[in-house]
């Protein structure tokens, strides 16, 4: 209970009124989406880092990293991807994790990039994303080699771990679900809105952090709520996966893939093999990390920061 008494009252006392101090906006992605960003603008910037939070989050859960990170020489960028939080959702049901093209999310990060940060007059860009905000941060590398000076990619989804199944099982039943008819329906197992409960939850060790989430900002903020992902979403992301995988070795700028060494919701040796394959990436195994290392317990959480910082400080002594 005092651990999580303090932290609460660091939230509270210190991280909001950072995370409060941010530039709110939005812009038009594929098809006309709106999605929705906020900046925290550094005078004394040596660029940008553009922050991609992972399926069905918000850039609101990342308010803490924002804070730890702000004493880096970078301005901070995050966005919600469409579909996703403070965006615009694509189905009436607004509940269903659903996309039309898993590229569209690529496309959504490059307009962010080329109208919003570039529009700032940065020049030295770098790359943060967490789990699927990972995966499109490195579809978006492997796309455009030549705009980003070094990535970050944090637990990246690039093939879903449900259990002992084999994952071209996971991926033959997701293309005969992907149908006519049910493409906007759940997935296997997906359902509207579940009341989790901490002692089996797949993300965090931390209590303090999972119960700010889980148990009080998500039931209290209507607009992020989310249920599971459609048959169509999860077909789409599974190739995406398979493809950046594959294309890997067209990512030319240096790499720092943190791995969590408890992960249940991803392969970690697809990831092994991304990073064979991507000649600067470099792994680090946080060791006793649930899925979501960002809010994760206490020490744990403390290395990967650092670890985050450290590299970040590197490039820019580089730039």
């Amino acid at each position: 209970m005092e651990e999580q008494r303090r932290f609460r009252e660091k939230y509270e006392t210190q991280v909001l009124p950072f995370y409060s101090s941010g530039r709110f906006g939005g812009f038009s992605g594929a098809g006309g989406l709106k999605i929705s960003t906020v900046v925290f603008d550094r005078k004394d910037s040596r660029g940008a880092l553009v922050i991609l939070p992972g399926k069905s989050e918000t850039y609101l859960k990342y308010a803490e990293l924002f804070y730890d990170l702000q004493d880096l020489p970078l301005s901070l960028y995050a966005m919600d991807h469409r579909g996703m939080g403070f965006s615009q959702r694509p189905l009436p049901d607004r509940l269903k994790m659903h996309v039309e093209r898993f590229g569209q999310y690529v496309e959504d990060l490059a307009a962010f990039v080329d109208t919003v940060v570039k529009a700032d007059g940065h020049k030295k860009l770098y790359l943060l994303g967490h789990s699927t905000g990972a995966l499109i941060a490195a579809l978006y590398m492997e796309q455009h080699p030549e705009t980003l000076q070094a990535g970050v990619l944090c637990s990246p989804f690039f093939d879903v771990a449900i259990g002992p199944i084999p994952g071209f099982v996971t991926r033959t039943l997701a293309r005969l679900l992907d149908r006519p008819g049910r493409r906007e329906q759940y997935g296997p197992g997906q359902r509207d809105i579940k009341r989790p409960e901490f002692r089996s939850n797949r993300i965090t060790n931390s209590y303090p952090r999972w119960s700010l989430w889980e148990e009080q900002i998500i039931p209290n903020t209507e607009a992020i709520q989310f249920g599971g992902v459609t048959n169509h979403w999860l077909r789409e992301s599974l190739v995406a996966g398979q493809r950046a995988v594959r294309e890997a070795g067209k990512i030319t700028v240096p790499l720092l893939l943190l791995q969590a060494e408890q992960d249940s919701m991803v392969r970690l040796g697809a990831q092994d093999r991304f990073c064979r394959r991507a000649p600067g990436c470099t792994r680090a195994l946080i060791r006793g990390a649930k899925h979501e290392i960002l809010i994760e317990e206490d020490n744990t959480r403390a290395e990967a920061i650092a670890r985050i910082k450290g590299f970040l400080a590197d490039q820019l002594k580089q730039a």
